[in-house]
């Protein structure tokens, strides 16, 4: 059996064959959009369609496979009610969601305290 022999590909010729590779992409667009702009573009649509309702039909199959085996494995923990457990709504929390604005707002105000403090002790140091 005969050895086959590689050459190295240059910087050039690999930069040629990048070139041509892209216009080969733009011809295989431009033929696709000739088809459809020239009126084999209803035949182009419907396949289009046809290809995206199988893809659809896989994927609603996958997904409900998926949460069959979820729902197999940890029960209810994933259904709304199972994880209202988990994270109670914010109707629930408002005594603790209050709590966080006051503290939220005495901190804004200590903070705007300190913020003139610096600024005056800065105006009297250049007026000095």
């Amino acid at each position: 059996m005969a050895k086959k022999t590689e050459t190295a590909l240059t910087p050039r010729d690999a930069i040629r064959k990048g070139w041509l590779a892209h216009l080969g992409v733009y011809g295989a667009a431009y033929e696709r959009a000739e088809a459809i702009l020239t009126g084999k573009g209803a035949e182009i649509f419907d396949e289009f369609v046809e290809k995206g309702e199988k893809v659809e039909t896989r994927a609603q199959d996958a997904f409900a496979d998926v949460r069959e085996r979820t729902n197999e494995m940890y029960g209810d923990r994933f259904t709304f009610e199972g994880l209202r457990r988990f994270f109670p709504t914010a109707k629930g929390n408002q005594g603790r969601i209050d709590e966080l604005e006051a503290e939220v707002a005495a901190l804004n105000k200590k903070l705007t305290a300190l913020t003139k403090k610096k600024a005056s002790k800065r105006a009297t140091k250049k007026a000095a």
